[in-house]
């Protein structure tokens, strides 16, 4: 990282998906996150202010020992049924002016190399991270999912165009929103990621450094 890297729950390995015995055992954590409303921008708050002994940070912290490099050339799809169709697609680039397109979904290709570093064996993991890619036949470009908001068109009803509601309804949407509000610059890993159980994430639009194993 550019910046010195804040030692706190927001940067520890077990700050994310509950996996943090300090905080389960918090009272006034378990407080914010049981608020009806306004609980994220709260925790993020907390968190940011917290530690306890046994923090480990996300983050590859050097110098480190190398004993090994190992490679996965897998890529991950969670949308292979959907290689070769047409879809709608709304960049996010200004010079798209908010404009809905004809593109032709390419499947999930790599946009970055994946790194993670295990401590106790010394060895580096890496691996490719991928993204939704879609070839846009007016823009003569492949445009990545995670720069644009884009769906299978299935049907004539789904060639419409993707409104700004369409956009506002989505969940992550709303969640960047509420952060915005508070005053936030906070960024979270993106859904892929998470599902797929990585401290690290290095999407298109997300840059982040890698993490320990």
């Amino acid at each position: 990282m550019a910046e010195e890297i804040k030692r706190n729950c927001n940067t520890c390995k077990s700050g994310r998906f509950a996996r943090c015995d300090a905080l389960k055992n918090n009272s006034d954590y378990q407080a914010i996150v049981n608020m009806p409303t306004g609980w994220m921008s709260a925790e993020y708050k907390f968190k940011e202010s917290f530690i306890c002994n046994d923090y480990r940070c996300r983050y590859i912290e050097y110098p480190i020992e190398v004993t090994g490099i190992n490679r996965n050339t897998e890529q991950y799809s969670l949308n292979k049924g959907d290689i070769g169709k047409f879809v709608s697609i709304r960049p996010c680039a200004e010079e798209c002016q908010g404009k809905t397109y004809l593109g032709l979904f390419l499947g999930d290709l790599p946009i970055d190399i994946s790194v993670s570093h295990n401590p106790e064996s010394g060895e580096l993991n890496l691996s490719y991270f991928s993204n939704p890619a879609i070839f846009v036949f007016d823009l003569n470009k492949i445009v990545y999912g995670a720069e644009s908001w884009w769906g299978v068109i299935e049907s004539e009803d789904d060639l419409k165009q993707i409104t700004q509601d369409t956009i506002d309804s989505q969940w992550y949407v709303r969640i960047l929103k509420s952060l915005e509000a508070a005053g936030e610059d906070h960024t979270e890993g993106c859904k892929e990621c998470e599902e797929q159980g990585k401290d690290n994430c290095s999407c298109i639009n997300n840059p982040v450094p890698v993490a320990d194993i």
